[in-house]
């Protein structure tokens, strides 16, 4: 997995900038050019996304990108994740999605790397399809290294029981501004942490190539409520599977 561009490799703080909805600078977040602003829609969806600016090219011209349609799930090894427990931060829309941004020195270990948690956020219905069927909701929570390669754990969502693991997050996502919010990573993850991964890329504009992705298998329950308090934030703001090509998508990190 090759190292991504300067900007993800400053202090974490810098980094945490440069992240939001799984993608480096947003109107949010850095001055913008307005011919390189993005949509889930029209003229500016997904389809338009490698025209709108030349460092959005990747989301046209390049062969690893994300979100995928996965294999039906084989339940093997478990992902040997361990958070650091709570961890704080502040809830908040960057225009795209709800971002929750982690405090720095939040790390999480992943296969016996430690890695910063820079931030999480979620799309409703989800980006990565099973067999081509989509969930209700998908979660990112993004990682990087101390070289600044990333590191995506996705967590699908469907409809079932509350899940108050998850509280915080949407209180932060329906306060309509900034909100600290307290999270625990390893709360908001199934019980059953079997998994697939895959070389991938940012799901947004520029959708930058070099991203690890590891995807859950079991999909977490949130109650009619708290989807609801997600779609009433940002519905359809997924994009489409995009070609495997000669990809390999694994069950072991």
């Amino acid at each position: 997995m090759r190292s991504l561009p300067y900007a993800f490799l400053v202090l974490p703080a810098a980094l945490v900038a440069t992240l939001a909805g799984c993608s480096p600078a947003t109107p949010e977040t850095a001055p913008h050019d307005p011919g390189s602003a993005w949509s889930y829609v029209g003229a500016e969806g997904p389809d338009s996304w490698g025209d709108l600016a030349e460092d959005y090219a990747p989301c046209s011209s390049g062969k690893r990108q994300s979100p995928i349609d996965l294999p039906a799930p084989e339940r093997g090894a478990a992902l040997d994740l361990i958070g650091t427990g709570p961890v704080r931060g502040v809830t908040a829309d960057n225009g795209h999605t709800v971002q929750f941004t982690a405090d720095d020195g939040a790390t999480t270990t992943i296969g016996g790397d430690d890695l910063q948690l820079v931030q999480l956020h979620f799309h409703a219905g989800s980006e990565h399809t099973v067999r081509g069927e989509a969930s209700a909701a998908e979660f990112h929570f993004v990682h990087a290294d101390a070289r600044g390669d990333l590191t995506v754990v996705g967590v699908l969502a469907e409809r079932g029981r509350h899940n108050a693991a998850y509280d915080s997050y949407l209180a932060g996502a329906t306060s309509g501004a900034g909100r600290a919010s307290t999270v625990v990573v390893e709360a908001m993850l199934p019980e059953s942490r079997s998994f697939v991964t895959y070389e991938g890329s940012l799901t947004t504009p520029p959708c930058t190539e070099g991203v690890r992705w590891i995807v859950l298998e079991e999909p977490i329950e949130l109650g009619p409520d708290q989807l609801a308090a997600l779609e009433a934030a940002h519905v359809e703001n997924a994009r489409p599977t995009q070609p495997t090509g000669d990809r390999t998508v694994r069950h072991e990190l």
